[in-house]
């Protein structure tokens, strides 16, 4: 088993383009061409789309690049993993068999060089997000997905952007919403590594934090809209390091 691996999150590419949509996409596309490079795993660990519902004949134009890029790795060997988030849950047997990614549509144990690893996309876990929790359920109902794929793509994608637009204008927070979204987030972490994890991966939050526990650690993953964050396990060691100007950094 590779134990070069990579996890990234909260991506969001969007599908209009723009300025800000070129520069994420240039850096994620450098990150992508490293992991190729060295032959190293990805995961995925949610929101790598804005919006994704897979259709049987219809992919959305703007995203033809980066699945380029993904085939483009799983092509050269390297294992791509990827998870549903609450923006992409929807994903299919185009992007697991024509793409070659591994799809996990719920939290996941996994074991990597010896140490074993929780990941999830973490949506749905805070205290106030019972409202959230009912609607995650509707939206991932087998009965409400057969529905809404009757709708006209062009129709269904336009909704979803803008449906996407209020979330994120939504999800602003002030530091201490953060601050308190953050320890919530650790305590669902410290909750996961008493299940005998050694790391417990996240997304969802847009918030990179690394918290250790003794050799245990908790990690959020941040994101590629502000960010430019990603986790690096080299089989040893975890870092969270952050993308610039073609180069990777550790985060101090």
């Amino acid at each position: 088993m590779n134990e070069n691996v990579y996890f990234i999150s909260d991506v969001h590419l969007r599908l209009m383009e723009s300025a800000s949509e070129a520069v994420k996409e240039k850096r994620l596309f450098g990150l992508f061409d490293e992991i190729k490079h060295q032959g190293a795993s990805l995961w995925i660990v949610g929101d790598l789309f804005d919006f994704w519902f897979e259709y049987k004949y219809v992919i959305p134009r703007r995203y033809f690049s980066v699945l380029r890029k993904l085939k483009e790795m799983t092509e050269a060997g390297c294992d791509v993993h990827i998870l549903g988030g609450n923006h992409d849950y929807w994903l299919g047997s185009f992007i697991s068999n024509e793409i070659g990614l591994k799809i996990h549509p719920s939290p996941i144990g996994y074991s990597i060089g010896g140490k074993s690893f929780f990941i999830t996309h973490a949506d749905g876990i805070l205290k106030k997000d019972r409202w959230y929790r009912i609607m995650r359920w509707i939206f991932r109902n087998p009965v409400t997905i057969a529905l809404f794929r009757t709708i006209h793509p062009r129709l269904a994608f336009a909704l979803a952007s803008k449906i996407s637009g209020k979330s994120r204008h939504s999800s602003t927070r002030d530091a201490e919403t953060e601050a308190q979204e953050r320890n919530e987030l650790i305590t669902y972490g410290q909750a996961r590594l008493k299940e005998s994890y050694d790391y417990v991966i996240t997304g969802h939050f847009h918030l990179p934090t690394v918290h250790s526990e003794g050799e245990k650690t908790i990690v959020n993953l941040g994101d590629w809209m502000k960010y430019f964050t990603f986790g690096h396990f080299n089989g040893q060691d975890f870092r969270l390091c952050y993308w610039k100007c073609e180069e990777f950094q550790q985060i101090e």
